[in-house]
C-alpha cells in the first residue's frame, strides 16, 4: 500500500513538472514573435505612436489612459513619465492580473515597460542592440500602447509558474500574445482588444 502511494506521488510530481515545462515552452520567444505581434496589432486596427504629441492627443481623446506609478498591486520601475500610458483594455488587464497576483502572493508586480513612441524606440535602438525596430513588420509592439513587460526579477519559482499558467491560458484562448524574452527576465505581453469581451463574459457569468 505504502509503495503504491509513493508511486502515485512520484507520478503526480513528474506530471506537474511536465506540465510546467510545456507551459514554459509555450511562451518561449522565437525570431518570428515580433512579426506575429504586429500582424495581430494590425488585425486589431492599432495605430503606432509616432511621437509624444500623438500620445498626448490620444490621451485627451481617452484612447490611451494614464498608468499610476504605484498601486497596491503593481509598481512601475524605470518607466519614464511620458511612457506611462496604455490602451484601456491593456490597463484593465494589468489591474486584474496584478490584483490576482497580490491576492495570491501578497506582493505587488514589477512593471518595467509600457507604451513607447517610434521616436523613443529609435533612441533605444542606438544604445541597446537588442531593442526591436521602430518601423517595419518586426517593429516593437510597445508602439501600440497595448503592450507591457512584467519583470520576473525577485519572483519565486511558484510565482513565475503561476504567471506563466495564467498567460498561457489567456494566449491559448486568443485574448493576448505573451512571450518570455531572450535577453531580459520579463514576460512581454500584447493584450488584444477583445480582452474586454472576455472580462465582460466572466462578470456576467457570476
Amino acid at each position: 500500500m505504502l509503495a503504491n502511494l509513493k508511486t502515485i506521488a512520484l507520478s503526480l510530481a513528474v506530471l506537474a513538472l511536465t506540465v510546467q515545462t510545456l507551459t514554459a515552452a509555450s511562451l518561449r520567444a522565437t525570431r518570428g514573435s515580433q512579426a506575429v505581434q504586429n500582424k495581430r496589432a494590425d488585425e486589431d486596427h492599432l495605430s503606432r505612436m509616432e511621437n509624444q504629441e500623438m500620445v498626448e492627443r490620444w490621451a485627451r481623446l481617452e484612447l490611451l489612459v494614464p498608468v499610476p506609478e504605484k498601486t497596491s498591486s503593481y509598481y512601475l520601475h524605470a518607466v519614464a513619465n511620458q511612457n506611462r500610458y496604455l490602451r484601456p483594455w491593456a490597463h484593465l488587464f494589468l489591474e486584474r492580473l496584478s490584483e490576482q497576483y497580490r491576492s495570491r502572493f501578497g506582493q505587488p508586480m514589477r512593471v518595467t515597460s509600457l507604451l513607447r513612441t517610434a521616436a523613443y524606440q529609435q533612441r533605444l535602438q542606438r544604445r541597446n542592440g537588442n531593442a526591436a525596430a521602430a518601423v517595419g513588420p518586426k517593429r516593437s509592439a510597445h508602439l501600440t500602447g497595448a503592450c507591457m513587460d512584467i519583470s520576473k526579477k525577485g519572483m519565486t519559482g511558484a510565482q513565475i509558474a503561476w504567471v506563466r499558467n495564467v498567460l498561457s491560458s489567456l494566449r491559448s484562448k486568443g485574448h493576448l500574445y505573451a512571450v518570455e524574452e531572450f535577453q531580459q527576465p520579463v514576460f512581454h505581453i500584447l493584450v488584444h482588444r477583445d480582452y474586454v469581451d472576455h472580462v465582460e463574459k466572466l462578470t456576467a457569468s457570476r
